[in-house]
């Protein structure tokens, strides 16, 4: 080949690659503005109509998705819990079972339960550049076989949500103040100073009792903590030393169990703190109307997990990520589409400020920092969080649909039981073996 025609064609590639970087050289959008296309979405934020998620799609609709020809069309609201049992019906395609949708907002169990050969992989349509921009632990929790399904949209943690105003009444008489909920010993401690002042409430009203047990076991160095089907190993040392940690103040009255949610007992001045997702911010009243009637600002007060010790700083992940059920191409780009719309640092951490979680991009947690917000109560659940994710380790945990049918039957049982165990425990019966009872109560749940 002569050196003119090689410099001709060693010109025409670079022409070539040059018209790329300018106008990109994917395939021809399968996506017509005249002829819309509809995906069908299941969502779990918030079953009111105007919940976040609703609105943001009302917005995609009405913008990004007319003049690109998408409609997103919700079919149902549901929640995170009841998910995985409504796929199931639907990939049974058992008579009466609802079609399956073409987005889901779920866990990655749920991708599991789908299967990753009729899941759409979102690394195929974002770049690495695109997807190095999200948090890496949040990341991680959506991966199925080293594959990218369960896009991050939003993430919550536990938090201690106070109520400020009979908080204050409780500091002037006592001298507790914030600074005693650093870990969970000294936060114990303010326990029973609150049940001594408030004649006998709980300080802390919890929605995961056996989530915080089971981060205290990691803080205290379990080994082995599961057993193979993913329950509890009730004879791993640091697990039992963990139980009895929360089991004790409990039998004593000093904490409790929620009976659904901890923002309803926060809400009637059943208890001053309700131990609960970030995500409960969406479902607070403003007011707390006592048994009698008599009613007061909350006034809400967001407040750090408390650490194991002052070494051991460890916050949970929880939250859905996005799911596309694989079907065309057409709707697999309609669907990148909408996905890369809702993560857009700026559209994400509006969103997720209006559900009390937190944004999943690096870019916009760093907005957060810089963040003031209109009311005191919003300040101080973001300047929490962006504290937590500053200076806690994040863990995480898959946690199947049995799993967690069996933690929330032991919770019916501790609801159940704990009048009882505190009335045995104030008449001098031995804590321990108390605890013992409840300790078997999760191991017959194996």
């Amino acid at each position: 080949m002569g050196k003119i025609m090689k410099k001709v064609i060693k010109y025409l590639l670079v022409f070539g690659l040059g018209l790329c970087n300018l106008y990109g050289c994917s395939s021809k959008s399968l996506l017509d503005k005249d002829n819309p296309v509809t995906l069908t979405m299941w969502h779990v934020y918030g079953e009111q109509a105007n919940s976040p998620m609703n609105q943001l799609i009302a917005e995609f609709n009405e913008t990004e998705g007319k003049d690109k020809g998408i409609i997103i069309n919700v079919t149902k609201i549901t929640n995170a819990s009841k998910i995985g049992s409504e796929l199931e019906e639907s990939l049974s395609k058992e008579p009466g079972a609802d079609p399956m949708p073409d987005l889901y907002t779920g866990h990655i169990h749920n991708a599991k339960q789908v299967g990753l050969d009729k899941s759409v992989v979102w690394n195929d349509v974002f770049t690495e550049k695109e997807i190095s921009n999200f948090v890496d632990e949040f990341l991680d929790a959506g991966m199925l076989e080293d594959k990218l399904v369960d896009l991050p949209l939003s993430k919550s943690t536990i938090v201690l949500f106070m109520n400020g105003t009979q908080f204050e009444k409780f500091s002037n008489d006592t001298a507790v103040s914030l600074n005693d909920f650093d870990t969970w010993n000294q936060t114990f401690d303010v326990a029973e100073k609150y049940y001594e002042w408030s004649n006998g409430k709980p300080l802390l009203c919890f929605d995961y009792l056996l989530n915080s047990i089971e981060s205290y076991a990691i803080a205290l160095g379990t080994k082995n903590m599961f057993t193979e089907n993913g329950w509890y190993n009730t004879e791993d040392p640091a697990f039992k030393e963990a139980f009895r940690t929360f089991l004790e103040p409990l039998i004593k009255g000093y904490i409790s169990a929620s009976d659904f949610y901890s923002s309803t007992e926060l809400t009637t001045g059943e208890t001053l703190i309700g131990v609960s997702s970030s995500a409960a911010y969406l479902y607070l009243n403003d007011i707390v109307t006592y048994p009698d009637n008599t009613t007061e600002p909350l006034n809400a007060i967001a407040l750090p997990y408390p650490k194991a010790d002052k070494d051991h700083a460890l916050m949970t992940q929880a939250g859905v990520g996005l799911c596309a059920y694989k079907t065309t191409e057409q709707k697999q780009e309609a669907a990148s589409v909408f996905a890369h719309w809702l993560v857009e640092p700026k559209r994400n951490m509006d969103f997720v400020i209006q559900a009390g979680y937190m944004p999943v991009t690096k870019k916009a947690f760093k907005n957060l920092k810089n963040e003031k917000f209109e009311d005191e109560e919003t300040q101080s659940l973001y300047n929490t969080l962006t504290e937590m994710k500053s200076d806690y380790t994040v863990i995480s945990r898959e946690v199947p649909n049995a799993i967690s049918r069996k933690a929330y039957a032991f919770y019916d049982q501790v609801r159940s039981h704990q009048q009882e165990w505190q009335a045995r425990a104030n008449a001098g019966e031995d804590i321990d073996e108390i605890v013992d009872e409840a300790m078997n109560i999760l191991k017959s749940l194996s």
